[in-house]
């Protein structure tokens, strides 16, 4: 079956007067159901995939059984989410690379998630074949395998539970390539994906995918309505960030956090001499 195209114009909008606010419907005159392609100025800009082929009922279980945090995001908004895939080093905390917490403390929960980074390769290089390439090319030349999800370019992600996220640009991914993300929703109306510069909204019903540059396009989450108790919307979006071509071998990260933890502590006590 042939996919639809959509030949969207950037609309000339400041996107500061998006920024930080709730994403609404009417941001956009046009919503998006089905699957499509849609191109800017004659080039791929956003894939939406309103199912995948693959059985998800086993990735939507296990979504249910991960334990969720609530934090703060620096728009001061409360989100309920977690991290899965690998994280960069952050001397400040004394963090090496490494693994996030999931893997550790829930492997069958995570071993299931990461699984559909391959799923998210496959659509990524069938409909954009040139990106994609570019994009793995560069994960295969600066990051180590022992920071990348399977054999994907992916190094990343993170699952958002019921989260109506406000307009935002993603942040510290490589840049040029796209991320992908998988949404799930049981008895939910609304949560669609907001894309103002393009006067797109996407439905994001359950086993779609969506593929873009987050970094490009100012994106949110149109409001969530639960229509029963157990009503629920996930995301699981995969990514590929910058800061894992810094990590070295695991052993050698540990070195290098005790070496910056010594620097730290010998200026502390030069401070205080």
């Amino acid at each position: 079956m042939a996919i639809k195209s959509i030949h969207a114009k950037v609309r000339n909008v400041n996107p500061k007067e998006f920024k930080e606010r709730s994403a609404k419907p009417e941001d956009c005159s046009t919503l998006v159901d089905e699957d499509c392609v849609i191109y800017v100025d004659g080039r791929v800009a956003v894939v939406y995939i309103a199912k995948v082929d693959e059985d998800v009922r086993e990735f939507v279980e296990a979504l249910g059984r991960v334990n969720y945090s609530k934090s703060y995001r620096s728009n001061g908004l409360l989100t309920t989410s977690r991290i899965f895939g690998y994280a960069p080093r952050n001397a400040v905390r004394n963090h090496p690379c490494r693994a996030a917490s999931l893997a550790a403390e829930q492997p069958d929960e995570s071993n299931v998630v990461q699984r559909f980074a391959e799923v998210a390769q496959k659509y990524y290089q069938l409909h954009n074949p040139e990106v994609s390439s570019t994009h793995l090319d560069m994960t295969d030349e600066n990051v180590k395998d022992e920071y990348r999800i399977g054999k994907t370019m992916f190094t990343s992600g993170i699952i958002n539970h019921n989260n109506p996220l406000r307009y935002h640009f993603d942040s510290g991914n490589y840049k040029g390539v796209w991320s992908a993300m998988f949404a799930f929703k049981k008895n939910i109306e609304g949560g669609y994906l907001a894309l103002p510069e393009l006067d797109i909204c996407l439905k994001c019903t359950t086993g779609s995918l969506t593929l873009f540059d987050g970094q490009s396009f100012i994106h949110g989450v149109t409001p969530i309505r639960k229509l029963s108790e157990d009503a629920v919307r996930y995301t699981v979006v995969f990514y590929s960030l910058q800061q894992m071509w810094n990590c070295e071998m695991p052993k050698d990260e540990i070195s290098l956090i005790r070496q910056k933890r010594a620097e730290v502590e010998l200026k502390k006590r030069n401070k205080t001499a």
